[in-house]
């Protein structure tokens, strides 16, 4: 999927960016403390986003009320960077040369891969002449990047001057009492899981579920899914035969399974990835998984029903169940312990700036898609 490395990496940078072949003056969609953000500042990072919602998640856009939710984000960004980079200003944060030279050979660094081939690019003149091309795509010059990047070390200057540095590491009683409700949310006994506190199930269900993905019981499998039309009970019968007859294929093993997937397969996702995904235990229903799971590596299972088709599936490997100590995670929660404190923070200072800056926004969104039952 090809991907645009400047704006990915540095949509903040897109606040100074304006057309160079601009031909009427900007409108503003904003105004922080009389600075103004126009319109093609806000219109560029909307499509930028858009975009990447077409590409990754289409589906969101399918909804008038997340598009309208899209662009008011997209506005308050610009208006929380502008904040920032003022702040930073007044704050007097110095940033050197070096520095920005380091953060541009950052970004330069994501063209050191040929986008079409996945190969290393060592040419340095072809580097920047992709650097350059995705520069011009953006409406900006170097110039305007380079100060885009200046800003952008500035307000991380400020954010751990004035947000970061009011962070004290946790404590051993703190990342303790963490790593007993992750464990407690991992064991699945959901009347001692409801009786924690709201607080510490927000901070502790996203770690367990990261945990679970790392240390449960894997496999990797090349799916193959024939998909049932209307499900009736002809249509069923001739889409098992055809399950079965992709079985013997497949075990006979004359193509590779991408092959296998692109020729049979109503679902082309896993060749994103070499016909190849990882599945969890335990995400999946019950009966499916443990059909899967009883497969041996390099076995073919046979036809697995489901509601909407039949799965032939090839296991290609098993990793089994990792048990974990409190040592061996202690580290890693207490960075997690650290980021969410600084976040919280972040989210004090940010209100303190609004609250004593004068905002104005001058877009009126879309009521009627954000609230429905107005109609």
């Amino acid at each position: 999927m090809k991907t645009n490395k400047i704006a990915i990496l540095t949509a903040t940078l897109l606040m100074g960016a304006t057309l160079l072949n601009a031909k009427v003056v900007d409108s503003t969609v904003a105004t922080v403390n009389g600075q103004a953000i126009s319109s093609s500042q806000y219109n560029k990072l909307v499509e930028t986003v858009i975009n990447a919602y077409k590409a990754n998640n289409p589906e969101i856009l399918q909804n008038p009320q997340n598009v309208t939710a899209l662009k008011q984000e997209v506005l308050n960004e610009l208006i929380t960077e502008t904040l920032l980079n003022q702040n930073a200003k007044k704050e007097g944060i110095k940033v050197k040369d070096s520095e920005v030279a380091d953060g541009i050979n950052q970004v330069k660094a994501r063209f050191s891969v040929d986008p079409l081939t996945g190969q290393r690019i060592t040419d340095q003149t072809q580097i920047d002449a992709l650097f350059n091309s995705e520069l011009k795509k953006e409406g900006l010059t170097y110039t305007q990047f380079q100060n885009r990047i200046k800003e952008q070390i500035a307000v991380r200057k400020l954010v751990d001057n004035v947000v970061n540095s009011k962070v004290a590491a946790p404590t051993k009683e703190q990342v303790q009492a963490l790593y007993d409700d992750v464990v407690l949310i991992m064991s699945g006994e959901q009347e001692k899981i409801k009786a924690l506190p709201k607080d510490r199930l927000e901070k502790a269900v996203p770690l367990a579920a990261k945990l679970n993905q790392i240390t449960a019981e894997q496999i990797k499998i090349s799916p193959i899914f024939v998909k049932f039309e209307n499900n009736t009970a002809a249509e069923i019968e001739s889409k098992e035969k055809l399950a079965k007859k992709i079985k013997k294929e497949v075990k006979k093993g004359k193509k590779t399974m991408a092959e296998f997937i692109e020729m049979y397969s109503d679902d082309k996702s896993p060749l994103a990835t070499g016909g190849e995904m990882v599945l969890i235990k335990g995400v999946m229903p019950k009966d499916f998984d443990e059909k899967i799971f009883a497969v041996n590596v390099g076995d073919v299972s046979d036809p697995i029903k489901t509601d909407n088709g039949y799965y032939v599936i090839k296991v290609q490997e098993k990793k089994a169940k990792r048990d974990f100590t409190f040592d061996q995670v202690a580290p890693d929660m207490g960075q997690y312990l650290s980021a969410v404190k600084m976040q919280e923070e972040m989210v004090k200072y940010l209100n303190t700036l609004k609250e004593k800056s004068k905002i104005k926004v001058m877009i009126k969104f879309d009521e009627q898609a954000q609230n429905p039952e107005n109609k």
